[in-house]
């Protein structure tokens, strides 16, 4: 009686994994940025990259000095020409590229942010994340520049909309 019972779970398991295949295989799945995904497949995908980053840079040592203000400059520098149009910033708004991204790109500051530790944002920033439109930084850009940026969004969790307006008109003209 189990014997059968366990052949028709796997039965029922087969089916249910050809079904889902063929589903995916015959373009069914709609992968359009203007529709959210299922909640199920929100939830697993949600799961899998927390988990993935958190086990990819547990293992990274931070080289450079958190409190060093010409990091933390740098960082602002570089997040302000290269990420604020997908995460905007206080006071400013994502581009319409940002804007149209899907899943919608974490808002800085904000509590998607706060998920993640210095050296998860390293990780993300050097290798971006598959599906999601975070591009990976570390290919065209020195280890350096990526832990700059990383330092400034670690230190600026709380930035206010003033803050953000100062660095803009102090720094705005030292862009590379």
């Amino acid at each position: 009686m189990i014997e059968k019972t366990l052949k028709r779970k796997k039965f029922l398991i087969a089916i249910f994994i050809v079904a889902a295949t063929l589903y995916f295989l015959f373009g069914r799945y709609d992968v359009s940025a203007t529709r959210p995904h299922p909640t199920i497949v929100s939830m697993i995908f949600h799961s899998v990259t927390e988990r993935s980053i958190q086990r990819s840079s547990a293992s990274l040592t931070v080289p450079y000095d958190v409190d060093d203000e010409n990091m933390y400059v740098k960082g602002f520098k570089e997040y302000d020409e290269m990420c604020v149009q997908c995460h905007g910033a206080p006071s400013v708004e994502a581009s319409s590229a940002g804007k149209g991204l899907f899943p919608k790109p974490p808002k800085f500051p904000g509590e998607e942010f706060n998920e993640y530790s210095l050296k998860d944002i390293f990780w993300v920033t050097k290798n971006g994340v598959k599906m999601t439109g975070m591009p990976a930084y570390g290919p065209t850009h020195e280890d350096e520049t990526i832990w700059a940026i990383a330092i400034f969004l670690d230190k600026s969790r709380d930035l206010s909309e003033a803050e953000y307006r100062s660095l803009r008109d102090k720094y705005s003209d030292t862009h590379h």
